[in-house]
């Protein structure tokens, strides 16, 4: 889901499924302007994230509950925020989709471990 930086007039709630081979997740992001070029968003989500034990290789479901606040930034973003992320679009839109994914990809990077404690008896 896309929404003009110019339709961004006020507060608003939307809300966002994901359901892939990957992630099984349900979002809600709260949209507040801060400029005509900035917004400020709270974005909490739960659900599932298919991954892989780091140590033994086994694919394992991770539970996920986050909640992120950021910035979103209508072009570059010109200044400095120590407190927030920011995230910069070049299309004149925020991309809910693309926000979601890149936070649920930084999270699948993690190391995660199924419990596993001894390599050589792991089954395959």
């Amino acid at each position: 889901m896309k929404i003009a930086f110019n339709k961004v007039a006020k507060e608003n709630n939307y809300l966002l499924d994901l359901n892939n081979e990957q992630f099984s997740i349900k979002a809600s992001f709260k949209i507040i302007p801060k400029k005509a070029s900035i917004v400020h968003c709270n974005l909490a989500f739960h659900g599932e994230v298919n991954t892989i034990c780091n140590r033994c290789g086994k694919d394992i479901v991770e539970k996920v509950d986050e909640n992120i606040e950021l910035l979103i930034s209508n072009g570059l973003f010109n200044g400095f925020d120590d407190s927030l992320d920011v995230i910069e679009t070049l299309d004149e839109f925020v991309d809910f989709d693309e926000v979601l994914l890149s936070e649920l990809e930084l999270i699948s990077t993690n190391y995660f471990n199924c419990g596993c404690d001894d390599i050589e008896n792991v089954e395959y």
